[in-house]
């Protein structure tokens, strides 16, 4: 039986022709209504975004007593017309933190146009001297500012040993054991609200503190017993004119307690 010979196609067209034969595969182009489409929703939402409905028109501080509303929005470069979305909340939270009195931030946006300030603030519990200073710290022993002069009748502390302080940071104290016994006796104060006592506190030797009221010295020994010994001492100095000078014994609270006047 004689082969059959295979028949050469060579013109494209007839090729084109026969049905198994699909031709080049064209690209499928991006539909330009899709486009325009997506280019008009991102004007439209561009739009909003920047519409006077997302401007700032109120500036709202929380938690705050050391700062006002206008200082901590200038902290943050904030004003009225800023954009509540837009503006940087996180930078400007860290910005605040910087602040040795701001220990937490928040930034808050409440429609339609309010920008909430919260802050967690730290509070001076007491007076350090240093070189005609005074080194403001808080309930943790950290150094808040540095002034002249003390406002608030805080404790006005003596007897801590150290060379150098940062701002924002704990006193590097040598006798960290008193400057313990310091922040203790600033939160029993705080407690029996003896706050309002100009009350200066040395502890030189921690086992043997001496605090002052007026022209009132009060032995106080070491910190044994010494939440009973901070409320006795309030209660005793409160009913001791100003006027009077005098010593008061609390190192030893089995014993008598006795107002030993001086002359």
């Amino acid at each position: 039986m004689p082969k059959k010979k295979k028949k050469r196609i060579d013109n494209v067209e007839l090729l084109e022709e026969l049905e198994f034969y699909e031709g080049p595969k064209r690209g499928r182009g991006i539909n330009s209504k899709y486009i325009i489409g997506f280019l008009l929703l991102v004007i439209v939402i561009a739009g909003i975004l920047f519409s006077p409905l997302f401007a700032v028109k109120e500036i709202r501080s929380e938690g705050a007593e050391h700062f006002t509303t206008t200082e901590l929005a200038a902290m943050i470069s904030l004003s009225q017309g800023d954009n509540l979305i837009l503006f940087g909340k996180s930078k400007a939270e860290k910005i605040l933190e910087q602040d040795p009195y701001i220990a937490q931030a928040k930034l808050k946006a409440e429609l339609p146009g309010t920008m909430v300030v919260e802050v967690k603030e730290r509070k001076v519990r007491g007076y350090v001297p240093y070189m005609g200073a005074y080194l403001y710290i808080d309930e943790e022993g950290r150094v808040l500012e540095t002034q002249n002069v003390y406002h608030d009748a805080l404790p006005v502390v003596r007897g801590l040993n150290f060379d150098s302080f940062l701002l924002g940071e704990v006193l590097p104290v040598e006798n960290a054991d008193a400057l313990q016994i310091v922040l203790q006796m600033s939160q029993m104060m705080k407690k029996y609200n003896l706050l309002d006592l100009v009350v200066e506190i040395d502890v030189t030797d921690p086992k043997d503190i001496y605090a002052y009221v007026n022209k009132v010295e009060i032995r106080l020994g070491d910190m044994a017993d010494s939440d009973q010994k901070v409320r006795i001492m309030g209660e005793i100095v409160k009913t001791i004119p100003k006027e009077d000078r005098g010593t008061l014994d609390l190192r030893d609270l089995r014993k008598p307690i006795i107002f030993q006047y001086l002359t």
